[in-house]
């Protein structure tokens, strides 16, 4: 593996809205990406606990590896009818419309060498939204949490978590 800076540039991330009962088709050309919501920030977060319970008659507790977690958040600095995906998400809308039922965001942090690490999250809700109002010398910002509602489902291999 190649040694390099990753910028903002050689990160991509995209998110489209599915149904539960289908997966979603994540294709650049008509995906919401970078561009499109203008990310000015993005974190992921994977972990996993220990649990552990104390014994009797034996030296030190029984310890077990626990529930994996990964949820993450993301600053956007565009707005228009582009963002309905994460409102409807969030907000029941009152509608039958099933499309926004998950969340999946995908994307890589790579330089133009070598792939570092690639992410494929199909089950994710938006869990927080807070919108900051700019004026005439700031932007309008809004920070975006969410979190994988499936992350036992989540594999890593070869470089790549999936789920």
């Amino acid at each position: 593996m190649a040694v390099g800076t990753v910028t903002g540039r050689d990160a991509r991330i995209y998110m489209c809205s599915h149904n539960a009962a289908q997966l979603p088709g994540l294709s650049k050309s008509s995906d919401y990406s970078y561009l499109t919501y203008g990310i000015g920030d993005f974190t992921l977060t994977f972990g996993s606990d220990t649990v552990s319970q104390d014994l009797i008659g034996v030296a030190g507790p029984y310890t077990a590896r626990g529930s994996v977690t990964c949820d993450g958040s993301l600053t956007l600095s565009k707005f228009g009818g582009n963002l309905d995906i994460l409102l409807e998400n969030l907000v029941d809308t009152g509608t039958n419309k099933v499309t926004t039922k998950y969340i999946a965001i995908s994307g890589a942090v790579s330089t133009a060498e070598a792939t570092y690490l690639s992410f494929y999250l199909t089950s994710c809700q938006v869990t927080g939204y807070d919108v900051t109002l700019g004026d005439a010398g700031t932007i309008t910002n809004a920070s975006v949490d969410f979190m994988d509602i499936i992350p036992q489902k989540l594999v890593y291999a070869g470089g790549a978590v999936k789920g």
